[in-house]
């Protein structure tokens, strides 16, 4: 598909970094001397030079008989997909072991299959959750042990300021637990984009003082690293005016130096204009009005584009399609991927300025059009990332109506998959999609992603609160206890299903749906802590009138208060659904 498109380098010759060169070679030498696993985590702005650094000591350390595998984190939006570089490492791993890999997984295939889908069926829920994640995380480091047996391996996680919670904990356990392996780890991450609040910055501070952990930081080029980057561009040395031109304007970024270089050597002497964005859609705007329409299409799909995905999307003969894409990647914008299936931007830069300068109603119809087409083939894409690609366009589309599903989705397969973190950030969105979806996709989507085991089969006669004035819990589906409304809504609005309004609770003071008539006095409850009869009073931090108690084991418990009478199932336990 793509053998017909042409790339080259824009910068052929490797500049500097010799002492980080090093560095990752000292950690091959203390491998080979020790069998003792090694980590370096590279740090470094945007466009500094960590892939570049990364692909020259991949070829050195080929060159010294190690097997090197890369995976990238992967963004959508401002997330990240779970597990993702991990996915792509163990892929490369099957590719050129396969034999050694099909028999060092040997009976684990469903276990490992969370994280390389190849290998088989994914098995349902496990019954104790945090042993099931502890497992997959053993078995991982096990395999790569096993690997690494009669070999070096070279694993490279780039863009780790994009990885999830799940794939920085993996990462974290491999760290500490992977021992007599000739493993080195090496993952790179963009220092700038690491605020305070950011959350690899505890990961770094944790790591940081593991014994075999070393962290390099990429410094930008001085001005002769930086003449000799035009040099190695242009294929002659520059004029001392260029050099000093190209200096000021990068500041020493090896990518912004080759930018400029390359404007400069084309005669776009006016063209550039100061602001970084401006610097980076010159490129763009100078394409072909068809390849700037793909341009900016596959920006909108994320850091990795299918080229399947990308023709349903763009909607064009293929022909037209493949010169676009041809004009993309000759002029260095887009690159194609290793495993030759799609694209991505040759730097994340490119694409960030691409999408900023979209309209907001592009962007709004672009991720619809790529949620209808990977609604219409989810083929398109591989299949451990296509529910969480579908929620975020939909999402990103402003549909509510069909975000809503998508997202609950998209949380299931990620607690299947053990990425908790995940998970609730999903169902945070779907929290915020709540509102604006109808009722009748609201009622869908909560019964289809309830668990069975959870499902009151004896409350059915319970009636929702229809009220249009009640908050999002207010509005349970048929079937749910309806008093979780009650410290949602406000004091003095009228409740549909107990037609009263909302009165204080008489033990702690906390609004409460039930009516007056149900609840007891506060001395009729008061002391009443011991078990089975436990009235939920101090060690409790919800309301008392309402039937979300944690943790879940008390959810079970019989309870002889009538504050929680309206609440109750008619089997006289509380429901574990209402929580």
């Amino acid at each position: 598909m793509l053998s017909g498109v042409e790339t080259r380098s824009v910068s052929p010759v490797f500049v500097g970094r010799a002492a980080e060169l090093a560095a990752l070679g000292d950690a091959l030498d203390r491998i080979a001397a020790s069998g003792e696993p090694q980590a370096l985590l590279i740090g470094g702005e945007a466009g500094v030079g960590k892939t570049r650094l990364i692909e020259e000591f991949g070829e050195s350390a080929r060159a010294r008989g190690a097997l090197v595998a890369l995976g990238g984190c992967i963004e959508i939006g401002s997330e990240g997909l779970p597990f993702a570089p991990f996915s792509a490492i163990l892929h490369t791993l099957n590719w050129h072991l396969r034999d050694e890999l099909a028999a060092a997984v040997a009976g684990q295939e469903g276990e490992l299959s969370r994280i390389l889908p190849e290998l088989g069926e994914t098995p349902g829920e496990a019954h104790d959750e945090e042993i099931g994640r502890a497992r997959l995380f053993e078995l991982t480091a096990r395999l790569l042990e096993r690997l690494a047996a009669d070999r070096t391996l070279v694993l490279v996680i780039e863009d780790l300021h994009w990885a999830d919670r799940s794939t920085r904990e993996l990462l974290a356990y491999l760290l500490r637990a992977l021992h007599d392996a000739n493993v080195l780890l090496v993952a790179t991450y963009r220092s700038d984009d690491i605020h305070r609040r950011h959350p690899l910055r505890p990961f770094l501070a944790e790591i940081d003082r593991m014994r075999t952990v070393r962290r390099v930081e990429l410094a930008r080029f001085n001005r002769e690293e930086v003449r000799s980057q035009i040099a190695g561009i242009n294929g002659s040395d520059p004029e001392e005016d260029t050099v000093d031109r190209v200096f000021k304007r990068s500041e020493g970024n090896a990518f912004f130096v080759e930018e400029l270089a390359r404007g400069l050597a084309e005669g776009a002497l006016h063209g550039l204009s100061d602001p970084l964005r401006d610097l980076l859609l010159v490129r763009v705007e100078a394409l072909p009005e068809d390849a700037q329409r793909v341009v900016r299409t596959a920006a909108e799909g994320g850091s990795t584009v299918e080229h399947e995905l990308l023709s349903a999307v763009c909607r064009m003969p293929e022909d037209d399609l493949i010169e676009a894409l041809r004009a993309g990647v000759g002029s260095n914008i887009l690159v194609p991927t290793q495993d030759g299936t799609g694209y991505r931007f040759r730097h994340a830069l490119a694409r960030e300025a691409v999408v900023d300068d979209l309209l907001p109603g592009e962007r709004t119809r672009l991720n619809r059009r790529y949620a209808e087409a990977l609604e219409a083939g989810p083929s398109l894409v591989r299949a451990e990332v296509c529910a969480a690609r579908l929620a975020s366009y939909w999402y990103k589309a402003h549909d509510a109506a069909k975000a809503l599903p998508a997202v609950l989705a998209a949380s299931v397969q990620a607690r299947r998959r053990h990425a908790y973190a995940e998970q609730l950030r999903l169902l945070d969105r779907a929290l915020e999609l709540w509102d604006d979806a109808p009722t009748e996709v609201r009622q869908g989507s909560a019964r289809s992603t309830t668990p069975r085991r959870i499902r009151p089969a004896a409350a059915t006669t319970a009636t929702p609160c229809a009220s249009s004035t009640c908050s999002p819990r207010s509005r349970s589906p048929p079937g749910c206890p309806a008093t979780s409304n009650g410290p949602s809504r406000s004091p003095n609005v009228p409740c549909a299903r107990c037609a009263v309004r909302a009165t204080p609770c008489a033990r702690h003071g906390s609004w409460c749906s039930a009516p007056a008539s149900a609840r007891a006095p506060a001395a009729a409850t008061a002391g009443r802590t011991s078990a089975p009869h436990r009235s939920w009073s101090a060690d409790c931090r919800r309301p008392p009138c309402m039937p979300r108690c944690w943790p879940p084991s008390r959810a079970g418990r019989s309870c002889t208060n009538p504050g929680r009478a309206p609440s109750r199932r008619p089997n006289g336990r509380w429901s574990s659904l209402s929580w």
